[in-house]
């Protein structure tokens, strides 16, 4: 691969950072382990292991990460078109290929042993990370048979000599083995949050897939008895169950919540009839003739008044009743029934959008008539699809015009591809949802272009924020470097603290700005400054140093010009230095070997490359970076770069909240007869860092007061998150991720929704049967 996907990258940090974890227990492994050994050679072999690692742990990491790319780069290759051979050009494989075949093998097993759950979550998403959605779990990158591979290469590259080799391989593979686990869960978790689709469930057997048909064939004892209780439809309750009153019951283990998926990428197997009925009640409530989606849009956004359509599948309840006569498919009817009655009622859904959504009625019922995970699953495309129409509609204000009108016409178009085409197939709601997903980020692009702060335009700001956020690793990684470097030298604390982080990214900036040749300029400065602070007996080196004092002083204020650091840091450093300096003119001189040692000492500091990009980025992934001193006030500014010293964290906020806006859980939306729902995503607290979307709406407090935001960008590395606030005259809000974790911590970011539109339709069904059924004595 010429260039390594965004993705992978990311994949290949996290097991190199797990890689050099796994180094540094081996090498403190292999020192236990050699005080117990037994035989002299076994002590030498794991002490030459435990020195080995420690003086080439870096450069393993690093070999490690270049034959993971080798290995993907081989994979993605296509392979060579097969040939005409001649027997003359058979041979047998060499010992040494078979032996490292068997080896890697072993290994793979190995690492793979103790992940076996977790690298099958993983494995879903390979056709999505190969973009190919032929892809199996035999061509996932990241299985561990790949990583055993690689193992391997970084343990060649350190020795040439067997015993070692083997020694080495076995202690890091022990040692790497209980990281894979963690490392394949948050693995899946990263490429659900990036939007990747896991390929979708197959069925053990045709059996399995299908469902029990009209024409007689015997439910399964555990759906025989299940509840059809009334949701729009009025249905009875069979005896026994608490209908949507009720808790989840024995009947969701039976189902196991994995859903009914057909073959050939169809949500389970309904009945011809059914599916003839859904068919001809999806093309009667449609749209009359000379009329669309759009069109009807368009007359609303005009001032004409338009009743909203009614629900379609209470109107024909007794109808789509007698096309099955399966008891499972009669609740499914009533349940779905009743979620299109409260969806359309839902007070934060704009009624232009419940328009549309209500030409979803039989396209979901269709669904969830072959596919009961739909009533469980938060990431059902179906169930997905209908969420995020919701939660994107709930972010505009005005749909009267552009760009709340546009965004409606966009969505009108896939819904009725939807309801008008092929809709128990999967494929079509994932078609769908990416281009939804293709809508919301020219929407949001546009926004940024909008919204511009002091002539630079949306595109701008998100390409100074990356080279922002690269530049803030590197200067962490560089003043990692330095701090480590000065820190045996006898320079007073205040100066050490100042020349690691201050001076540091002034070298830094100038060696992205301008190059090597200012970089090296400012690292003499830092150099003579820490010069300026040794002993200076004798009258020529007193006067040498007072000659070039100002000097220094107006270069070290030129070079803090170049990052815009404030006048306190400034004045705090010369009032710091003025006593030091005074102290050194009084001082005794070091002998010249010692000064001459100590001059050595300090240029080897200020000789430390800066780090590249692909470094600094690889060492700091992991890390939570202070990213808001690489901005100067007005690029602060400009990108409304929200600081944390101007939140008042220590002040109350009023988050009181009405019984609808309450969050809710799992028992809130539990049907009994039907596989046990995954808890809601969560919409406030420090979980929901891990839960924004774009495009969805954000209420805001920073002054006591609740705005509300819509979430525009995300950086690659979720560094940084831009909102914008408005619709006509958008503006930027900007902030870090640790200012956004903080804010989310403290509840002062809120979702706009209590609960995605499904969630909360659930649960007012649910209460509204509670309140009609009498109570139990």
């Amino acid at each position: 691969m010429a260039a390594l996907d965004p993705l992978l990258q990311h994949c290949q940090q996290q097991l190199s950072l797990a890689f050099d974890a796994a180094i540094a227990k081996t090498i403190e492994a292999s020192g236990q382990l050699a005080m117990s050994a037994l035989k002299a050679a076994r002590r030498d072999e794991l002490l030459l292991t435990q020195g080995l690692l420690r003086q080439q742990q870096a450069n393993s990491v690093q070999h490690f990460a270049a034959a993971l790319q080798r290995e993907w780069a081989r994979q993605h290759d296509k392979s060579p078109q097969p040939r005409t051979t001649d027997w003359g050009e058979l041979s047998l494989m060499e010992d040494s290929a078979v032996d490292a075949i068997v080896v890697s093998d072993r290994i793979g097993k190995a690492l793979g042993h103790g992940s076996e759950w977790e690298l099958r979550d993983m494995e879903a998403y390979t056709g999505a990370l190969l973009n190919d959605e032929s892809a199996g779990p035999d061509r996932n990158p990241l299985r561990p048979e790949v990583v055993a591979r690689a193992l391997l290469a970084a343990v060649d590259a350190l020795t040439d000599q067997a015993n070692l080799r083997q020694t080495l391989s076995e202690e890091l593979t022990r040692a790497l083995a209980p990281f894979m686990p963690a490392f394949y869960a948050d693995t899946s978790e990263f490429l659900r949050h990036r939007g990747l689709q896991a390929a979708p469930l197959r069925p053990v057997s045709a059996e399995a897939a299908s469902r029990p048909n009209a024409s007689g064939a015997a439910p399964s004892p555990n759906t025989a008895g299940a509840g059809t209780p009334s949701m729009g439809g009025g249905a009875s309750a069979a005896a026994g169950s608490g209908g949507l009153g009720g808790t989840t019951g024995s009947a969701s283990g039976s189902y196991g919540g994995s859903g009914m998926r057909g073959g050939a990428g169809f949500f389970g197997q309904v009945d011809a009839g059914m599916m003839n009925l859904l068919r001809q009640l999806s093309v009667t409530s449609a749209p009359a003739p000379g009329s669309s989606l759009i069109q009807e849009l368009a007359a609303e956004a005009a001032g004409a008044s338009l009743a909203l359509p009614g629900n379609v599948i209470s109107l024909h309840r007794e109808q789509l009743r007698e096309a099955t006569q399966t008891p499972l498919d009669h609740m499914v009817i009533d349940v779905v029934a009743g979620l299109f009655d409260a969806i359309l009622a839902d007070p934060k859904v704009p009624p232009q959008m419940a328009r549309l959504l209500a030409r979803l009625q039989l396209p979901v019922l269709r669904a969830a008539l072959g596919d009961t995970s739909f009533f469980a699953k938060r990431k059902h495309p179906v169930r997905r699809f209908v969420n995020r129409l919701a939660s994107l509609a709930c972010a505009f204000d005005d749909f009267s015009h552009d760009p709340g009108l546009a965004f409606l016409r966009r969505v009108a178009e896939l819904v009725e591809e939807i309801a008008s085409g092929d809709f128990e197939k999967v494929k079509l709601y994932d078609e769908k949802l990416d281009a939804l997903e293709r809508v919301v980020q020219e929407q949001q692009q546009a926004q940024l272009a909008a919204a511009s702060q002091a002539g630079q335009d949306g595109a701008q700001a998100v390409a100074m924020l990356e080279r922002k956020e690269l530049l803030a690793r590197q200067q962490h990684v560089y003043g990692q470097q330095l701090e480590k470097s000065l820190a045996d030298l006898p320079l007073p604390e205040f100066l050490r603290r100042f020349l690691w982080r201050d001076w540091a990214a002034v070298v830094v900036q100038s060696q992205q700005q301008q190059g090597d040749l200012l970089a090296l300029q400012m690292k003499r400065i830092g150099r003579d400054l820490a010069l300026s602070v040794l002993p200076k007996g004798g009258s020529p080196a007193r006067r040498e140093f007072l000659s070039q004092l100002p000097v220094l002083v107006r270069s070290v204020n030129q070079g803090l010009d170049k990052v815009g650091s404030p006048e306190p840091i400034r004045k705090q450093l010369f009032a710091d230095l003025l006593p030091v300096h005074a102290e050194s003119l009084k001082t005794p001189a070091l002998s010249p070997l010692d000064h001459n040692l100590l001059v050595k000492r300090i240029e080897a500091a200020f000789g430390l490359a800066v780090p590249d990009e692909a470094t600094a980025q690889r060492a700091t992934a992991a890390l939570d970076i202070d990213l808001e001193q690489v901005f100067a006030p007005a690029e602060a500014q400009g990108v409304g770069l929200m600081a944390e010293a101007a939140v008042a964290w220590s002040g109350e906020v009023d988050i009181a909240l009405d019984a609808e806006e309450a969050p809710l859980a799992a028992v809130d939306i539990a049907i009994e007869g039907l596989p046990a729902p995954e808890a809601p995503a969560p919409t406030s607290g420090g979980a929901l860092f891990d839960h924004l979307e774009i495009g969805c709406a954000y209420r805001l407090n920073t002054e006591n007061v609740w705005r509300k935001v819509r979430l525009s960008h995300i950086s690659a590395q979720r560094s940084f998150f831009i909102f914008t606030e408005g619709d006509t005259h958008p503006k930027t809000v900007t902030m870090t991720a640790r200012m956004l974790r903080r804010l989310c911590e403290s509840e002062r970011l809120r979702a706009f929704e209590s609960a995605h539109l499904l969630e909360r339709a659930t649960a007012r069904a649910r209460s509204q049967l509670a309140a009609l059924l009498p109570e139990k004595s």
